[in-house]
């Protein structure tokens, strides 16, 4: 092979392994931009579920772009070329959302549009208009990045639901001057079926309106003007746990459970993390040394650092010692990598093999501190404190503005009764 093909090979297989073909979600994002550092070249990353989405990831910045070819023919008888959108980036945007934004697209162009061209259209209208005629994307973008950024998880949901919201009414593209009370109402109609994502969108949508108030482009939030008997309910507050028996039958299944499936059911029995801290938990998180596990502000629920003392029971179940620091502790996912999303199955498996037909993840966090107060002499805020809510919650008055401890060996001394409390009513799967 001469010196002048090899160059022209090599080149051709970086051109090739700059696009990789694969279903785009949060875990394959974080594994490209590693990939692109270690390149240092542009990366493309092809959506397989939405055909023409694509994520282009550059040293500094992931834009998510669509392709698309308008239908028909010129008029010198050849099809239209085809033309790219950008639709947001990596920040703002997630891949649902993206996924969302290509589909309406994809409508418009059914219909006849031409996507592209209307864009532009809009743009120089954008250029000559005042912030009051500016279209309630723009402001929406104005949004998130001056008040929520994506710092946490709960900054990134609600940027979410307001972008979700605005497509749902089809009004992304309108000043915010026609945001009306009807457009809310007719936001909690759509989601009637769905109590609590009603009760999101409406939060988020009332505060990104708060935001437009503060900015002079509205006069009064629509939102304020929708009637209390209307306005979404919370959901009425579970009560289930667990008696000892039953945290025995989930322990030691009558029908054998999938291994990964146990190990992590069992986890969350001796330690009261949220089912999803516990599904992306990392091997870098654990320190086996000090038995503890420590979450950032970014992946907590309540947008805390936390840190979880461990029992010496809990630590059993971790088995982390082939793995790799950034692997989760807990891979439930069948695809390699991959994040949990079958937890239907996950439950339904659970309840089949225990025998526990109304059993729910969730209700092992209120097991854990009901049987703990049961039994132990442990304060309540003590037991609460472990299972991470919001002080502002479960302290009043002045002591949430002054009390700032952690209490962390009290919390251990909590984590270990808990352990051997667990390896004494259920010793058939402790020893």
């Amino acid at each position: 092979m001469s010196v002048h093909s090899y160059t022209y090979y090599v080149s051709l297989n970086v051109s090739l392994m700059s696009t990789i073909h694969l279903r785009i979600d949060k875990k394959a994002i974080e594994k490209a931009i590693k990939q692109q550092r270690e390149m240092n070249s542009r990366l493309f990353l092809a959506d397989t579920d939405c055909k023409g989405l694509r994520l282009a990831i550059n040293s500094r910045t992931a834009s998510w772009t669509y392709a698309y070819r308008k239908r028909g023919f010129d008029f010198g008888g050849k099809r239209f070329p085809m033309r790219t959108l950008k639709l947001g980036d990596v920040v703002t945007m997630t891949p649902t959302e993206a996924r969302f934004a290509a589909e309406q697209i994809k409508a418009n162009v059914r219909d006849g549009g031409d996507p592209a061209i209307e864009r532009r259209q809009v743009q120089r209208n954008q250029l000559n208009a005042s912030d009051a005629d500016r279209p309630v994307s723009w402001w929406l973008d104005t949004y998130v990045r001056s008040e929520l950024g994506d710092d946490t998880r709960h900054k990134r949901y609600e940027a979410s639901h307001v972008r979700l919201g605005l497509a749902e009414l089809d009004i992304h593209n309108q000043p915010p001057a026609s945001f009306t009370e009807d457009h809310i109402k007719d936001l909690l109609l759509k989601h009637r079926e769905r109590p609590a994502t009603a009760r999101h969108r409406f939060g988020a949508m009332s505060r990104f309106l708060d935001f437009l108030q503060d900015q002079k482009v509205i006069q009064a939030n629509p939102a304020q003007g929708v009637s209390k008997k209307r306005r979404p309910k919370p959901p009425a507050p579970r009560s289930t746990f667990y008696e000892v028996d039953d945290l025995s039958r989930l322990w030691n299944p009558e029908q054998p459970l999938k291994e990964v499936y146990l190990r992590y059911l069992r986890f969350l029995i001796t330690t009261p993390l949220r089912a999803e801290e516990a599904a992306e938990l990392k091997v870098e998180q654990v320190n086996v040394s000090r038995m503890e596990i420590s979450l950032s502000a970014a992946v907590t629920k309540n947008s805390e650092a936390f840190v979880m003392p461990l029992s010496t029971l809990a630590e059993k179940q971790l088995q982390i010692e082939e793995k790799t620091q950034y692997q989760r502790v807990f891979q439930l996912s069948s695809k390699d990598g991959q994040p949990m999303r079958s937890w239907s199955h996950f439950n339904a498996s659970v309840r089949k093999s225990t025998g526990l037909q109304n059993f729910n993840l969730h209700d092992l966090r209120r097991t854990f501190s009901t049987l703990i107060a049961e039994h132990s002499e442990f304060g309540e805020s003590l037991i609460d404190g472990l299972l991470n809510h919001k002080q502002s919650v479960t302290r009043s008055g002045a002591i949430r503005h002054y009390q700032m401890a952690k209490h962390l060996k009290r919390r251990r001394a909590v984590m270990d009764w808990w352990g051997a409390f667990c390896e004494v009513r259920l010793h058939d799967g402790c020893r």
